[in-house]
């Protein structure tokens, strides 16, 4: 009786915690997708509301995130997902610099986890350009 007891314990442990990683996954993939979401819409607001606009915005950068790509009209985070990653991307109006954002997120290649506050702002007087930098 008490080995069938610790076998149908065994059995729930497993499950939980199959459960909790699924969820921590899931997580951090919707976080990358917010954060995603949250610097389109602050580059497509200064896209439209053209020059001398700016803002700052803070953006949470999750956990599990192996690459952060701003380049051209291209927003992607790539997020470890288990045994496989998962692209997470946007596409803005204008176009994006963000070379300062870059090494401010991922430092040395690596990503940490955080919030980060970033500078939005046109470049010139065409508004055509966005640069994201750090705060």
């Amino acid at each position: 009786m008490l080995a069938l007891s610790l076998i149908i314990f065994a059995a729930i442990i497993t499950f939980s915690m199959t459960m909790l990683s699924g969820v921590r996954s899931q997580l951090a993939t919707d976080s990358a997708f917010k954060a995603v979401e949250e610097i389109k819409e602050s580059a497509d607001f200064i896209y439209v509301h053209g020059h001398p606009s700016k803002i700052r915005r803070n953006v949470r950068i999750p956990s599990n995130v192996e690459n952060v790509t701003l380049d051209g009209s291209l927003i992607k985070i790539t997020v470890s997902t288990g045994q496989s990653f998962t692209d997470i991307y946007d596409i803005t109006k204008g176009n994006i610099t963000a070379a300062d954002a870059m090494s401010y997120l991922c430092s040395g290649g690596i990503c940490r986890e955080g919030n980060y506050l970033l500078n939005v702002e046109s470049l010139d007087s065409t508004g055509y350009n966005v640069n994201i930098s750090a705060a």
